[in-house]
Parts: C-alpha cells; sequence; structure tokens
C-alpha cells in the first residue's frame, strides 16, 4: 500500500517516539509475535493480557498504537483536505483584494477628485502612490503632501497603511502612521475614505500618537509652501514617475500663493483736483499723493514700507490711472 507523505510522516514520528522507551519497544515486538500464534494459545494470551497491563502504563504507547491501527493513507488524506481548503480560503481572499482595489482604482480615475491623487503601481497592486492637497483654512493649505498606501492581503477587511514622505510638520516621514478614523475602519470604507481622513487629521493635535510630530503653525506654513517646489525623490523610477504625476496634477487644482490685489480707489483718492495720481510698488502696496503740484508728478508721498525696506516705485500718469481704471 502506498502510503502518502503526510501518513509516512506521522509514522515516522510514533517511531521516534518508541526509540525513546525500549521497554515500550520490547513490548509491541513481543506483542506483535504473539498476535500472529493461534488465539487458543494459553500462554500466548497470557502474554498478550500482561502486555496489555504494560501498555495502560504508557499513555502514549496507546495512542501510537491507535493511530496504527487506522490505514496510514487516511491519516494523510484528511490533512491533505485540510491543507487544501486552507490554501483554497486563502486564495479565495487574495481574489478578493484585487478585484476590490481594481474597481477603487477605476472609480478614482473616472471620478477624480481636487483634494487627492492615486497612482498603483504595475508590478505590485498592493501598494499605491498618492498625494493630498493641505485642507483650505488650516496651516496646511495649498501643500501638496505625497505618501504610500499599503494594502494587506486581507483588505477591505483591515485598512490600509500609510505613510507620507512629503515634511509636513504634523506626520513623520517614512514611517508608518496611525490616523484616529481609520480605527472604527468597516469593510465598506474605502481608499476616498481614508484619505479624507487624513487630511482632517492633519490639523488636529497629535497627542502622541504614532508617527506623529508638533510644530507651530508658522512652521508648518513654510513647510506648505517648500512642499509645492518639487515633489519629493522616492523609490525606483517607476514610482518617482508616478509621484512626478501626481504633483503636477495637484499643482493644476490648487491655487498658487495669494497676490496682493489692488484695491479700487474713487477719484478722490487717486487725486487731490491738481492732476495727482497714485504710485504701486513691485509688491503690490499702495501710496497716495497728497501734495502733488504738477499733472502726472507726485511731489510726495505718504512713507511705507514693508518688513522695514522701503520698496521699488513705479509712477503713473493720469491718462495711464484713467485707462486702469477703466480696464477694472
Amino acid at each position: 500500500m502506498v502510503v502518502d507523505q503526510v501518513g509516512s510522516t506521522k509514522i515516522e514520528q510514533n517511531q521516534m517516539e518508541l526509540d525513546r522507551y525500549p521497554a515500550m519497544k520490547r513490548i509491541r515486538e513481543e506483542y506483535s509475535k504473539i498476535e500472529s500464534k493461534p488465539p487458543d494459545d494459553g500462554v500466548g494470551s497470557t502474554q498478550i493480557e500482561q502486555n496489555q497491563m504494560e501498555l495502560d502504563r504508557y499513555p502514549k504507547m496507546k495512542r501510537i498504537r491507535g493511530i496504527e491501527s487506522k490505514p496510514s493513507d487516511r491519516v494523510g488524506s484528511t490533512q491533505i483536505g485540510q491543507n487544501e481548503t486552507e490554501i483554497g480560503l486563502r486564495k479565495t481572499t487574495i481574489s478578493n483584494c484585487l478585484s476590490r482595489l481594481e474597481e477603487e482604482y477605476r472609480e478614482i480615475k473616472s471620478k477624480p477628485s481636487d483634494d487627492f491623487d492615486c497612482r498603483m503601481l504595475e508590478r505590485n497592486p498592493y501598494e499605491w502612490q498618492f498625494g493630498i492637497r493641505g485642507a483650505s483654512g488650516t496651516e496646511f493649505e495649498n501643500g501638496i503632501y505625497h505618501g504610500v498606501l499599503r494594502f494587506r492581503k486581507n483588505y477591505p477587511l483591515k485598512p490600509p497603511s500609510i505613510s507620507l514622505l512629503t515634511e509636513n510638520g504634523r506626520f513623520k516621514t517614512n514611517t508608518k502612521i496611525r490616523i484616529k478614523r481609520l480605527n472604527d475602519w468597516q469593510p465598506s470604507w474605502e481608499v476616498r475614505d481614508a484619505l479624507h481622513a487624513l487630511i482632517d487629521e492633519m490639523p488636529t493635535y497629535p497627542d502622541g500618537l504614532l508617527g506623529s510630530v508638533e510644530y507651530n503653525k508658522e512652521e508648518r506654513r513654510d513647510l506648505a509652501r517648500k512642499s509645492r517646489e518639487a515633489a519629493p525623490k522616492y523609490g525606483t523610477s517607476e514610482r518617482q514617475k508616478l509621484i512626478n504625476d501626481i504633483h503636477k496634477y495637484l499643482l493644476n487644482k490648487s491655487p498658487s500663493d495669494p497676490v496682493t490685489q489692488l484695491p479700487q480707489l474713487s477719484p478722490a483718492q487717486t487725486s487731490n483736483g491738481t492732476g495727482g495720481g497714485y504710485v504701486v510698488n513691485v509688491s503690490g502696496n499702495i501710496f497716495h499723493a497728497t501734495n502733488s503740484n504738477g499733472v502726472g508728478i507726485l511731489g510726495s508721498m505718504n512713507e511705507f514700507s514693508d518688513e522695514g525696506h522701503k520698496p521699488k516705485k513705479v509712477k503713473l500718469s493720469w491718462p495711464e490711472l484713467f485707462w486702469r481704471r477703466k480696464q477694472n
């Protein structure tokens, strides 16, 4: 009879246990010899009874004999069946995970967001590059923050892990971070929900959570401005291309740093009746003339400076001022 691999292994383990007990090995050999004799042999029957009594003193020996009395292939078949069932379940879980990831990725691409962007790695669908925009009205506003999403094979039963690549003043970089809302993760939630949770979490107080850092608001604003300058360098050329594409997309969705707009001035503000005007410096600051004596020439200006330096001034004649006001 052919003994399968699992059954053979079990018998080898039993043999090792027998070798540890010489008395049990001897009893087993005698038992086999006596059992081969006719059952009406009185001496043999008596010896069998004695051997059985000795066997009862060794629980492990009883267990081994119980296993040996079963067909060895039956034990192996049962184990193999259990292994095949586990492998089948694992394959099903992985297949469901991949299907879910592909479905979510298609949905994100068909309905893109202005707040984030994602790109799936071709060679590893369990890793996505992502980028988010800082929330409006916070110190992260207009910042572009890159990171990596990593999915376990049992997603969506468990949430993806998140790490950031861009210095931001709220979370460490290249470290798995903890998002409070994801502690209550539900399988019905999606990648969109995870990224929105990250955007909402950034302005909150760190409270010592995993991967958190604590910078003041001004430092975070500086980092937000810096984050727009260039995408971070990370990983292979394939990955870097995805990061660059995400950065370009989010830059197009983000307004540039606000520029001071020129206020609308009334004629009384722009002239004192003698042909005066106003002066605009390159920073957008407005200087009002008050004692002008020549048409288009400002004899005096209010002293004004921006952070202690005197800006460069540009003179506008009355026709130029009139034309500019008409355009506005």
